[in-house]
């Protein structure tokens, strides 16, 4: 891949045992524990393992701290974090901040990296309180080995004409690949989590300040220098000197001014519950404006969590009915800053010699959070046979359950939950194993190289399957298609796109509705009615979430021709939906539900420039399909009669191995144009010498006449109804009048203008 990284960087943990254990040696890295349990971290072993994490995987992860990037003083004296004493500091304790993301694929300042979701993990505003910095860190780590794991093998296969060292770098590409994969799959992280994993880590951006009370989680105390920190932010107090107080609470406020969260968790411990708005006495007996969609959330973090032995799943309500309320709380500023400016007081403190009171007034955009309160644990600091162990981390009933485990998982899903995503995982019956691979760049319309399969030409029933993520409801969905030469310069495989700007080229199936794996009802459709497999899942499911198919009819395609296929879904629109008795009167007034249910909304953050654009139409990385040549006979390769039946993955990175003679497979598509475009696959012959893939070159070779003909028959084509078949009778049915998908976008309740919508299996 143009730009990737050195082989050499961060060799050694793709090549080197890294189980997921708990502790760090004297370089940062973990030390082997022979029975697996969780352990607390403390002060040092954090900084060690995060300061570890940024310098073995400098292009996802960046560390920095709150006094060299904001200017603020340590907390404590000279006996305070000694570990911290370095680079010209000699006393107090730093607020280090971890911050994720892929700059391979987002470079800083470019209009993707302005676009990311955010997600802010807070481990520990109380000292005392010990189960979260441990969980950040390792929930931190995991996301960056599973990251870095499926970055390997990085691009397509050498050419044939490549020189030894580059098949050299290959080989070992995939060596490395092959054993950081069995490892982690030794620890529970299957092929569909690892790629999972991966998704959240190049996809958005994560920010964790393990221990913003450095010094109260130094000291094992609740306060920092004497002063509680989840009382010290400026939301429904009488009194501006009795705010931003703790460094704590400046660290936090400073980066909130810096990004656009739309998520946060922050861990507590004290008693197990997961609380959310409201927590302010104003609000008493009151519902949030975004009540709802904070309880189907707090729901769901419940559900995966999990339970163990004495401790049940976590409870979950109001801060005000489960936990208690109180003033100058971090989750409720987080949430209401913005929008409610009449509780938001400007702060004027006294310590660390005063604090600037512009940096407490807000603009319209930085405070619209879920920032959910986790009490992690009754115990402040529980027994290590209830902090869970390390093995099966994505199993909520798993025998080593624990206070740790179970909040890496919440974790996770907050970062998933940040944004939907859809993604296409398999074409007549063949699994897609890549959608989004790290530390790659995907713009351009990369995907044409990256995201192809070829299909037989003259077929009315080519079996696409997809899934949706980062929701709870799905609410809507579909496929739509067209020739890639007719597809707008918009659809570039990076972006989202408002369906206005579509065109009038894409045909679309009929609509379908369904549930995410978060749901109380789990994935519907199920994953298990996948058709879809391949060799890694040897028949099993393609997909963690849901698995929506349709068969779109292709037979009008001709042989060289590409064809582009986009899935796209509605979601969650009931977290627009709102109870009685809410305070203040008003619509629902986070980012998180307003970016997947109003695309009027639209937020810039005034210092960094970050954006949250609202829409309701998510779309996946575009599917190409490339329609194979006419006939197969006794000459024709053996990849190709695999075509003849069904599919052929022209782009699967993990396919080649190193063995016999390097060939070339050429398709051009797109008619012979200025703009066709070329793919390439390379094959390989055994040690026999047998070709297995051999030069094919498909040319279309028309007169003017004959492609206007097709040109006509296309575009009268294009209202046309694409046929399913339903699993419960040989009926074939139709889905009427189509029409093209930028008539009117997708319309978001199928089935109230009479529209029949498929049942889930298709035969």
């Amino acid at each position: 891949v143009e730009g990737a990284p050195s082989l050499n960087e961060g060799k050694t943990n793709f090549r080197s045992r890294s189980p997921f254990n708990v502790g760090v040696n004297n370089d940062g890295r973990r030390e082997e524990e022979n029975d697996g349990w969780y352990k607390i971290l403390d002060p040092k072993d954090i900084l060690d393992r995060i300061d570890f994490l940024a310098k073995s995987f400098p292009h996802l992860a960046t560390l920095t701290n709150a006094q060299d990037v904001y200017g603020l003083p340590t907390a404590g004296d000279e006996s305070d974090c000694p570990y911290d004493h370095f680079d010209d500091v000699t006393t107090g304790c730093r607020n280090w901040i971890l911050t994720i993301e892929d700059t391979r694929a987002h470079p800083p300042g470019s209009e993707s990296s302005m676009n990311l979701p955010e997600v802010f993990l807070s481990g520990a505003l109380h000292g005392d309180e010990r189960v979260g910095p441990t969980t950040v860190v390792e929930a931190a780590h995991l996301l960056l080995e599973a990251a870095a794991c499926e970055a390997l093998p990085r691009g397509m296969p050498p050419p044939p004409d490549a020189d030894d060292g580059a098949r050299a770098e290959w080989e070992s590409d995939l060596a490395a690949a092959q054993s950081c994969r069995g490892e982690l799959a030794q620890r529970g992280v299957t092929e569909l989590h690892r790629r999972w994993l991966a998704r959240l880590v190049t996809t958005r951006r994560i920010v964790i300040v393990p221990t913003a009370n450095a010094q109260g989680y130094f000291k094992h105390k609740r306060a920092e220098v004497g002063i509680d920190p989840n009382r010290d932010f400026p939301y429904d107090l009488q009194d501006p000197k009795l705010c931003m107080q703790t460094l704590a609470g400046r660290t936090i406020n400073e980066i909130f001014r810096q990004h656009l969260f739309q998520l946060s968790i922050t861990f507590h411990g004290g008693m197990e519950a997961i609380a959310y708005e409201w927590g302010a006495p104003s609000y008493l007996d009151k519902w949030s404006p975004d009540d709802e969609a904070q309880a189907q959330i707090a729901s769901a973090y419940s559900r995966w969590g999990g339970g163990w032995k004495h401790h049940k799943s976590y409870q979950t309500g109001t801060m005000n009915d489960v936990v208690y309320y109180v003033r100058g709380g971090m989750e409720d500023w987080a949430y209401a800053g913005s929008f409610d400016p009449e509780l938001v007081i400007p702060c004027e403190p006294d310590t660390y010699g005063g604090y600037p009171k512009e940096k407490t007034i807000y603009d319209d955009s930085t405070l619209r959070i879920f920032n959910m309160l986790v009490e992690t644990s009754d115990q402040k600091t529980p027994q290590k046979i209830d902090l869970g162990t390390n093995e099966e981390p994505f199993i909520a009933d798993a025998e080593g359950n624990g206070h740790i485990s179970r909040n890496i998982r919440l974790s996770l899903l907050a970062i998933d939950f940040v944004q939907p995503y859809v993604s296409i995982v398999g074409a007549n019956g063949v699994a897609i194993r890549d959608d989004i691979v790290p530390l790659t760049p995907r713009g351009g319309r990369s995907c044409l190289r990256t995201k192809t399969v070829m299909i037989p030409p003259g077929r009315n029933d080519t079996l696409i399957e997809w899934t949706v993520g980062g929701a709870l409801t799905v609410d809507y969905t579909t496929v739509l298609f067209a020739r890639w030469e007719d597809v707008p310069d918009i659809v570039d495989g990076e972006s989202q796109y408002d369906p206005d700007h579509l065109g009038l080229a894409f045909q679309f199936a009929p609509a379908m509705s369904g549930t995410t794996q978060w749901h109380e009802n789990g994935p519907q459709p199920p994953p298990s009615e996948a058709v879809s497999s391949s060799p890694v899942t040897q028949g099993g499911d393609s997909t963690l979430g849901p698995i929506f198919r349709t068969m779109i009819d292709t037979s009008e395609f001709r042989p060289g021709e590409a064809i582009a296929v986009i899935a796209v879904a509605n979601v969650d629109k009931s977290w627009a939906e709102q109870p009685d008795n809410v305070a203040p009167q008003m619509p629902p007034q986070s980012h998180v539900v307003n970016a997947r249910t109003n695309p009027e909304w639209r937020h810039v953050q005034a210092e960094s420039g970050k954006v949250i654009q609202g829409r309701k139409d998510w779309y996946s990385i575009p599917l190409t399909l490339v329609v194979g040549p006419e006939e197969a006979d006794e000459s024709t390769p053996p990849a190709l009669i695999t075509l003849q039946q069904g599919a052929f993955e022209m782009s699967n990175r993990h396919r080649m191995q190193t063995q016999g003679e390097w060939k070339d497979f050429h398709m051009t598509y797109g008619g012979g144009t200025e703009n066709s475009q070329r793919l390439k696959v390379v094959g390989q012959t055994d040690g026999g010498g047998n070709t297995l893939i051999a030069v094919v070159s498909v040319c279309i070779l028309s007169a003017v006449g004959f492609f206007a003909l097709i040109y006509y028959k296309r575009r009268q084509r294009l209202r046309r109804g694409m046929r399913i078949s339903q699993s419960d009778d040989d009926e074939v049915h139709g889905s009427g009048d189509v029409g093209s998908y930028a008539e009117g976008g997708i319309d978001s309740n199928p089935g109230e203008e009479g529209m029949e919508l498929p049942k889930f299996s298709i035969d």
